[in-house]
């Protein structure tokens, strides 16, 4: 192995072992392992629909938001956090036929896939947002967006 190959080699598992211990310590062990647990679950499932897309709703406005992990109700957000990641089979219209549940917020598709990996992506997703920089700067901390009632 060339010294450039052995580099990135040794580069690859600092950064590996840098994200796990990471997760580690923000991410309790506890929901680690429940989001790992939900995830194989997911996995044993029979691909239903072939297009699905992973969604984030996101604040286009600053304001207060309704908040389901809040004690207060609502949360402050400014304009490009999340609100609430979503899957769907049937498109924004279909998801939200409607129209999106509040004012100032906007439908981002972030993946694109079959609904067995749009509902890895989106469990990926919520179990992950403590680590945004959005939710580490607040002093509540949130485990989930606001905008999911549950980690689906």
């Amino acid at each position: 192995m060339t010294k450039v190959e052995n580099f990135f080699t040794i580069t690859k598992k600092k950064i590996l072992f840098f994200v796990i211990a990471s997760l580690l310590i923000t991410i309790p062990v506890a929901r680690v392992l429940k989001r790992d647990k939900e995830i194989a679950r997911i996995k044993t499932k029979t691909v239903t629909h072939t297009y699905c897309v992973q969604y984030a709703l996101i604040a286009t406005a600053e304001g207060y938001y309704p908040c389901y992990n809040c004690l207060e109700g609502t949360i402050y957000l400014h304009i490009g956090e999340v609100w609430k990641y979503g899957k769907t089979c049937n498109g924004e219209s279909g998801r939200y036929p409607s129209g999106l549940p509040y004012k100032n917020l906007t439908f981002l598709p972030e993946f694109y896939g079959n609904n067995v990996m749009c509902l890895v992506q989106e469990k990926m997703k919520i179990y992950s947002y403590p680590l945004l920089p959005e939710c580490q700067q607040r002093e509540i901390k949130l485990v989930r967006p606001p905008g999911n009632k549950i980690d689906r």
